[in-house]
């Protein structure tokens, strides 16, 4: 059975236009009924070059019956053609004949594609530097953040129970800040904004303004909030700074959004899970159950460590005067000058009544002596607020390098410790 009149037709009406253009007058001597609906007009007859003026980047010569695959763009009216042309011979003439393929949508699908690609590609990377940063604290992953981004800083912020954390990073400074704050009334506010939208500083509670503005950001300032949820009863937040050049289009891909979602919700349910055992119910740094443990398997085995002996004076002249009350705020302040420098390397304890201590691991004495003189720089900040409590703290502080004594260093850390108390004591002040 013959089907060459239905094959022909196929071709010609549906896979791709067709036209033949004679070599010697460069004229089209034929083009499909189809072909010429798809241009509004018949062109038999027409110079081709003038109907197709990108026939010129055709592969020359076509040989005789010798068919060549090609694609061209139309650059007049935004169209990618796939051709397959060949040239063949008929009463003594030459002619080309082309069959034209419209594959535009194929080509902007191609492009989406390759789009896509390097998306995920640079997914790929973050989820790989997120998966290297899980054994760590999920806090580690503000500054990757920073950088995917391009923002200048990216918040924490996380409730619990009564209080809320605000944990800020820094990526000009390379620098954390942390700060807790009763929790703050409307702060459902934080956690509910649609993550489409830009915040200004001024939609946040007044308390978490006033962090905004101690980290560095004017009055106008404003934010994009990238991802809020609630897991384990605590609710969360991640904002970013809005600035100049930041990669707004990332943030709003599923994928990316999903990922991050699920690395702080793993991280808030593992710390959930130790918090109550690990941190001091008062003021929410670790406990000396946690510095015990850190003490046998961490402590003794790093490269270099710096260790921060600090006692609060007029503890219990503060409880017999003004109450026990009075008391808990002054350890509170103390906590929160600590809480200000204490990062992944950085480690904050309360020890027990008014002795607390810091530890920096893997970090150089330079930084060391940089850790020290912030804490006191945020000290004499807390120490400026008109709340009657005026904290002071008696530090010592000592640097060892990789096999160091660590029995000696907090001996040498605690003599210090002692040493800076009798210097800060007024007259008729006792010691302890």
């Amino acid at each position: 059975m013959d089907f060459t009149s239905e094959i022909v037709r196929f071709v010609s009406d549906c896979v791709g236009g067709l036209f033949i253009v004679s070599e010697n007058s460069g004229k089209i001597a034929y083009a499909s009924g189809a072909f010429e609906k798809s241009l509004g007009r018949d062109v038999t007859g027409m110079d081709a070059m003038d109907v197709f003026p990108w026939l010129a980047d055709c592969p020359a010569p076509l040989g005789d019956e010798t068919g060549t695959e090609w694609e061209c763009i139309d650059a007049s009216v935004k169209k990618y053609y796939k051709l397959n042309s060949a040239g063949f011979v008929k009463d003594g003439q030459k002619y080309n004949i082309h069959q034209v393929t419209d594959i535009t949508e194929y080509m902007q699908l191609n492009r989406d594609v390759t789009r896509y690609m390097s998306f995920f590609k640079r997914l790929s990377s973050f989820q790989t530097e997120v998966l290297k940063k899980l054994s760590d604290t999920f806090y580690e992953l503000l500054p990757m953040l920073a950088d995917y981004f391009k923002t200048g800083k990216a918040y924490l912020l996380l409730q619990r129970e009564g209080n809320m954390d605000v944990i800020a990073y820094s990526r000009e400074d390379k620098q954390y800040s942390n700060y807790r704050i009763p929790l703050p009334a409307g702060v459902e506010k934080a956690f509910s904004a649609r993550t489409d939208m830009k915040i200004s500083r001024k939609a946040f509670a007044p308390e978490i303004q006033e962090i905004l503005m101690l980290d560095g950001n004017g009055e106008d300032s404003s934010f994009q909030m990238l991802c809020s949820g609630k897991v384990s009863g605590q609710s969360y937040a991640v904002c970013l700074s809005v600035c100049q050049g930041m990669d707004e289009k990332s943030m709003k891909e599923p994928t990316l959004l999903s990922v991050i979602r699920l690395y702080i919700e793993n991280g808030v349910m593992h710390e959930k899970l130790v918090y109550d055992s690990e941190h001091d119910q008062l003021t929410g740094l670790y406990n000396k159950g946690k510095y015990l443990n850190m003490l046998e398997k961490e402590y003794p085995f790093l490269d270099s460590i710096g260790i921060f002996n600090l006692d609060v004076n007029n503890l219990k002249v503060m409880n017999d005067t003004y109450g026990h009350e009075a008391g808990d705020r002054l350890l509170i302040k103390a906590a929160d000058s600590i809480r200000k420098v204490t990062t992944n390397k950085v480690h904050g304890y309360r020890m027990g009544g008014d002795e607390f201590l810091m530890v920096a691991c893997n970090v150089s004495c330079e930084e060391v002596w940089r850790i020290k003189t912030r804490w006191e720089e945020e000290l004499a900040r807390l120490n400026r607020a008109e709340d009657g409590i005026n904290c002071v703290i008696a530090a010592g502080v000592v640097y060892g390098k990789k096999e160091y004594n660590l029995a000696e260093l907090l001996k040498q850390a605690d003599e210090r410790m002692y040493e800076d108390k009798k210097r800060k004591k007024r007259p008729g002040e006792e010691i302890r």
